[in-house]
C-alpha cells in the first residue's frame, strides 16, 4: 500500500510539473516589468529548482536504492527538464523556454539527493515508531538509526 502511495504522488508530482510548464502563455498573468523585485531576486529560478527537487525526492522514495535507480531518476529528471523547456518553444505554448531554466530544472534533480538521503534516516525513524516494521530485516534498519 505505502508503495503505491509513493508512486502515486511521484506520478502527480510529475504532471503537476508538466501543466505548470506546459499551460499556454496566454492563460497565464502578464510578464512582470524589467527590474521588478521577481526579476530582481530570480525567483522563477527557485521555483524551477524547487519543483524538480521535490521530483528527485519522490521518485528516489519509489526506488530501492540501488545505484541503477538512482541513475534512472536522474536520467528521467534530466530529461524531463530539457522536455518541458523544449515544449514551451512550440507556438501553440506561446512560452519562452530557457536554457537558463533548464540548466536550474537539472540542477533541482540533483539537489534532491542529497535531501532525499538527509530525510530518509528520519523517515525510517518515524516509520518505526509508528510499528510499521514487518519483517527481520528491518532490525538492520532500526540499528542504523
Amino acid at each position: 500500500m505505502a508503495e503505491r502511495l509513493r508512486l502515486g504522488a511521484a506520478l502527480l508530482w510529475t504532471a503537476v510539473i508538466l501543466i505548470l510548464c506546459w499551460t499556454p502563455g496566454t492563460y497565464l498573468p502578464a510578464a512582470e516589468g524589467h527590474g521588478t523585485f521577481v526579476e530582481i531576486a530570480h525567483l522563477d529560478k527557485v521555483v524551477h529548482a524547487g519543483m524538480f527537487v521535490v521530483f528527485s525526492v519522490l521518485w528516489l522514495r519509489t526506488t530501492s536504492g540501488r545505484l541503477r535507480d538512482y541513475l534512472l531518476v536522474l536520467a528521467a529528471g534530466s530529461f524531463l527538464a530539457v522536455l518541458t523547456e523544449l515544449v514551451q518553444t512550440w507556438e501553440i505554448i506561446n512560452r519562452d523556454g530557457e536554457l537558463v531554466d533548464g540548466i536550474t530544472d537539472v540542477l533541482g534533480v540533483l539537489a534532491g539527493f542529497p535531501i532525499y538521503r538527509s530525510l530518509q534516516p528520519r523517515y525510517e525513524r518515524w516509520r518505526l515508531s509508528r510499528g510499521r516494521v514487518k519483517s527481520g530485516a528491518d532490525d538492520a534498519v532500526r540499528e542504523l538509526a
